[in-house]
């Protein structure tokens, strides 16, 4: 049908071996029954690899669902290349949920908290979308029932759980913080010191505890070399996009400009 080992040779690192194999079956499982198939929900980083295989495979296509065109977190949908994308079945449910957040507010954390606190793993929830007195998430269709019949509380806060069409998604507004700094390098501990407060040798232990992602991979070597545009983002921390470089001080090190996303 085609020859994994050989489609999967540029992959070095486990975890990236691991996803191309999950990849592949899906393919596989679409070539021999011809029945679509859904990948977990994918970041950036893991859409760019897997993306690239499926093309290598002839008589099948695919789509992304996220629910939005700039969703963060996507599904990849595989199916016969005989069907036509949009008559493909959604993989995908959003849905909104409301409730008294006057008193409390509640964060992005606290929503996946009670996700997965219902037994559900990272890898089936999408994009959450919080807002100051409701919020949207996006699931995988799998799970719609413990979605619809179990989810009613978020932090002690009671919760209306009610489907949703892509058209009513409200998308939020981002909150930025524009850090203007200098850097001995553009080392990952260094750059990430900077935009996240902390000192180098903190940053560098968080990067070998491999609790930092750079560009949504997860970066252990605290030397490795950050560009302008790169994305960082560190566990429950949020993250920071190298925006700018704005030439050389007159000590020799390199002015950045930096935005703290929260």
């Amino acid at each position: 049908m085609f020859d994994e080992d050989k489609l999967l040779n540029h992959l070095h690192r486990e975890e990236d071996r691991i996803l191309g194999s999950h990849i592949l079956d899906k393919c596989e499982q679409v070539l021999k029954y011809h029945k679509t198939q859904a990948t977990d929900f994918l970041n950036p980083y893991q859409l760019e690899l897997a993306v690239p295989l499926i093309k290598q495979i002839a008589e099948i296509n695919y789509k992304k669902e996220g629910g939005y065109p700039r969703a963060e977190r996507k599904r990849l949908v595989i199916f016969p290349e005989y069907l036509f994308p949009d008559l493909v079945e959604k993989q995908i449910k959003i849905y909104q949920l409301d409730g008294n957040f006057a008193f409390q507010r509640l964060t992005h954390r606290d929503f996946l908290g009670a996700l997965m606190g219902l037994g559900l793993q990272r890898k089936m929830i999408g994009d959450i979308l919080v807002h100051s007195d409701f919020a949207q998430i996006i699931t995988a269709a799998e799970i719609q029932d413990i979605i619809e019949l179990k989810l009613d509380q978020v932090h002690q806060v009671s919760v209306e759980v009610k489907e949703i069409e892509e058209s009513e998604l409200v998308k939020p507004v981002k909150h930025e913080k524009e850090i203007m700094t200098t850097v001995a390098s553009m080392r990952l501990d260094s750059v990430a010191s900077s935009g996240f407060g902390d000192s180098r040798s903190k940053m560098a232990r968080d990067i070998e505890s491999e609790k930092v992602k750079l560009n949504w991979k997860i970066e252990s070597d605290p030397a490795a070399e950050v560009e302008i545009g790169d994305l960082i983002s560190v566990k429950g921390r949020g993250r920071v996009k190298v925006e700018a470089q704005r030439g050389i001080s007159n000590k020799g090190r390199i002015k950045l400009t930096l935005k703290r996303l929260t």
